[in-house]
């Protein structure tokens, strides 16, 4: 009896161990699993990280990038602005010039008008005189008149015009006494050329 126990007891022994084994081996396989896994889903979320941060650098970059150019072409845009004002009134030998005012207006038969003004008058007992000249032409060869009107009587009188420096000269205009009847008179004072024509504004002077 003694003998059979004792093989009993081996056989049980080795089967809880065989049982055992079995069962270590079993959690082995499960725990590996579970790390597998485990480091799979880590290494997911890793790299889902890093492609969301991908993404937010380059569309930062994209950001400056767009930012860079809006700026260079203001900046492009100002500097052409710049240059243009610049063509428009610097011709090139680094004297500014306004274009506005060198341009002359014409009238319907294509003669420049001409900017007559009265520089002084006089009248008395000896009549009607005037000076004048034109300020936007410089010319030779041109005539200017100085009319007189009182309803229903016009008196006029002509001058050659003198060129100088800066504008074509009148010189001085005179109408007698004699020519004219007391009361309010209307004078103007024209100019006129080939190319050019134009009439001062009129003023109104008294003959006693």
């Amino acid at each position: 009896m003694s003998g059979k126990r004792k093989k009993v007891v081996m056989i049980v022994t080795v089967v809880i161990v065989g049982l055992l084994l079995v069962g270590f081996f079993i959690w082995s396989e499960l725990s590996w699993s579970a790390h597998q896994s485990e480091i799979t889903a880590s290494t997911q979320d890793q790299s889902s990280t890093s492609q969301s941060t991908s993404q937010q650098t380059a569309a930062s970059s994209t950001a400056v990038d767009t930012g860079k150019s809006v700026s260079s072409d203001a900046t492009g845009e100002a500097s052409s602005g710049a240059s243009s004002s610049r063509d428009a009134n610097d011709p090139g030998d680094g004297v500014a010039r306004d274009t506005t005012s060198q341009a002359k207006s014409t009238d319907s038969q294509g003669r420049v008008v001409a900017e007559v003004q009265l520089t002084w008058w006089d009248a008395g007992g000896t009549g009607i005189s005037v000076n004048g000249a034109v300020n936007n032409v410089v010319e030779s060869g041109g005539t200017c008149t100085l009319t007189a009107v009182k309803n229903p009587v016009t008196r006029t009188v002509t001058h050659a015009s003198q060129v100088n420096a800066t504008t074509t000269a009148c010189g001085e205009l005179s109408i007698p006494s004699s020519q004219l009847g007391s009361g309010d008179w209307v004078i103007t004072l024209s100019y006129s050329s080939k190319t050019t024509y134009g009439v001062s504004s009129p003023q109104t002077v008294h003959i006693s």
